[in-house]
């Protein structure tokens, strides 16, 4: 079953997670990876990921047993650019690209060699050069008139924007419910098995009553033959 995370793949997607940190390269690649290779989708892999490392923070015993170094899985709490700090930062990465620089080495050489800051450097130029995906692009005429063509056009842009918005938010809560699911179906298999094991326990001690029962009884008659037998004997005596 696709939505069932077994302990094999928990490793695989913690271990991904580690090995991309280490090569300094987006957490964002190993969920990509990690989705392509089990069939799953990025953003399920992503919401997995952040629940079970709070799940695991809380049961270190599970972790130690999945060999998972939670140290190496802590998230990063950056704090926001301001407006000044934005624009200061896109004119040096800028200026190091007009001399022949990549991006990425562009924002290792102004991050000073830090890894973690040199990807938040190279995230806020990437999405700052990035046109917005919910931007309808409405074109102005010379004569600035708008016509209805026009605002036919942008109607119907608006009517698929909202579509796709809505199907995606679909997409992303049947996601979340299914991870959800999967993850009360986890905890009602543990519950059960638990209960197992008690049932279990409570049968080798009723099994151990029993036995211990018919000792007790054949005490009890052998006592009662003994008393009967020296009733007996003082009756003939008599």
């Amino acid at each position: 079953m696709k939505g069932v995370w077994k302990d094999e793949e928990v490793k695989s997607l913690f271990k991904a997670v580690e090995d991309n940190k280490q090569a300094g390269k987006p957490t964002r690649e190993a969920f990509e990876t990690h989705a392509k290779k089990f069939g799953r989708k990025a953003n399920s892999v992503r919401n997995y990921y952040y629940h079970e490392l709070e799940n695991l923070q809380s049961d270190l015993q599970r972790a130690r047993r999945l060999e998972i170094n939670l140290a190496e899985h802590k998230k990063n709490h950056f704090s926001k650019f301001s407006e000044e700090e934005k624009n200061n930062i896109i004119c040096k990465i800028q200026e190091k690209l007009s001399q022949g620089y990549s991006v990425r080495k562009a924002c290792l050489l102004l991050s000073g060699g830090d890894a973690k800051e040199m990807l938040r450097l190279q995230n806020k130029y990437r999405t700052n050069q990035a046109q917005p995906s919910n931007v309808i692009a409405f074109k102005k005429k010379q004569n600035s008139k708008i016509t209805d063509a026009d605002i036919n056009g942008l109607f119907m842009g608006l009517v698929k924007l909202i579509k796709k918005t809505a199907l995606e938010e679909a997409k992303q809560s049947l996601s979340d419910q299914t991870l959800q699911s999967n993850l009360t179906i986890r905890k009602l298999v543990t519950q059960i098995g638990e209960k197992q094991r008690e049932l279990s326990f409570l049968k080798e001690d009723y099994l151990n009553l029993k036995k211990e029962n018919a000792m007790l009884k054949k005490k009890l008659l052998f006592a009662t033959c003994l008393k009967a037998k020296v009733l007996t004997e003082k009756n003939h005596q008599a």
